[in-house]
């Protein structure tokens, strides 16, 4: 067994890591960690942290926290090289982890949080670096946005006021109003459901995630499988993520919650007035998408048809005008037998 350092050898080598630290010579340097922003419920998560060592210097430790809790250990030194510490909400898959990785078993919840990759360097320097990094995990809604308003059809200057609600996620979805694909400002956003609002039964939405497609399947997200609409590119420009199809076997991860449920609703409300420029084709299109990260988007449409002039009126003042003409007609038919007549009975 190894025994401490004495007082006087702590010095020694501090000293000697002092010299080399002034001669320029860093034995650890470089480290980066790799943690994905956020992954969906069930996935498999990899941590990656690399870094850089001189020649002459030895790795002593990596170790791997999530908040203050230390979960994973790597020393090459030691047999085994790895150890990993019971932590809530994290299942360590040993077989495929190692000194510059860690991977992390069937994503719940409950692994969200803070993670941190400590690294050191073997004597005499010892040195260690930190870096961290945050990690979402997402609970998706169970079905796609619903977008609702008071009317079928709007005419200039009149007011439209719509609201789009997404059904219970987390992190809540992020929702963005489109005005015939183009991006428009909501007028408020909350996360609790009005008091008017009733779901309809869950239907089958557009929905989106990054699993990994097929080469040949269209990118576009927005993509309407029953060939009604289309959301314009002039949106997908303004959204550099590329958010793909999942393919058709995937299904919903389902966990037994062993925490609190946090997911939220997500609310919006557009109200603007109606302008001439916002019909094409004698129609607005109105749509909502639904969107976490870039793992999750779904969209919910409304078309509007432009209000017309009440038909009933055009034709009564046409009828009025064609009962006028015929009125002349006949009074001028009238008086000009009456002449005939006249000189005929003076004759």
């Amino acid at each position: 067994m190894e025994s401490p350092l004495s007082t006087g050898g702590r010095i020694f080598v501090a000293f000697f890591a002092t010299v080399f630290w002034g001669m320029g010579v860093r034995g650890l340097h470089n480290l980066e960690i790799n943690v994905p922003n956020a992954v969906l419920v069930g996935e498999t998560v990899t941590l990656e942290c690399t870094w850089q060592l001189e020649d002459e210097e030895a790795l002593y430790s990596v170790k791997w926290y999530r908040g203050r809790e230390e979960f994973y250990r790597y020393i090459p030194k030691e047999l085994p090289h790895t150890r990993v510490f019971p932590l809530p909400g994290i299942e360590v898959d040993i077989s495929r982890s190692g000194a510059r990785r860690v991977v992390l078993q069937e994503a719940t919840p409950a692994m969200a949080g803070r993670f941190r990759c400590e690294v050191s360097a073997d004597a005499p320097t010892f040195h260690t670096e930190i870096r961290s990094a945050p990690l979402e995990v997402v609970e998706t809604p169970e079905w796609g946005p619903k977008l609702v308003s008071d009317r079928s059809w709007y005419g200039v200057g009149s007011t439209l006021r719509a609201t789009c609600v997404s059904p219970p996620a987390h992190p809540p979805a992020n929702l963005t109003f489109a005005l015939n694909g183009r991006e428009i400002d909501m007028e408020s956003f909350v996360y609790e459901l009005p008091e008017w609002f009733k779901w309809d039964p869950p239907a089958k939405s557009d929905t989106t995630t990054t699993e990994a497609p097929d080469e040949d399947i269209n990118f576009n997200i927005f993509h309407d499988d029953n060939n009604v609409q289309y959301l314009d590119e002039s949106y997908i420009n303004l959204h550099k993520e590329e958010i793909r199809r999942p393919p058709k076997e995937n299904v919903k991860q389902v966990f037994e919650r062993s925490g609190p449920d946090n997911r939220m609703p997500s609310v919006g409300e557009v109200l603007f007035v109606v302008r001439h420029e916002a019909f094409e084709g004698g129609s607005l299109r109105l749509t909502c998408i639904a969107s976490i990260y870039n793992l999750y988007a779904a969209r919910a449409e409304l078309i509007f048809d432009m209000e017309q002039p009440e038909v009933a009126s055009v034709l009564g003042v046409r009828n009025d005008a064609r009962d006028s003409t015929l009125s002349f007609i006949v009074l001028w038919s009238t008086l000009f037998l009456l002449y005939n007549n006249y000189f005929f009975y003076v004759r």
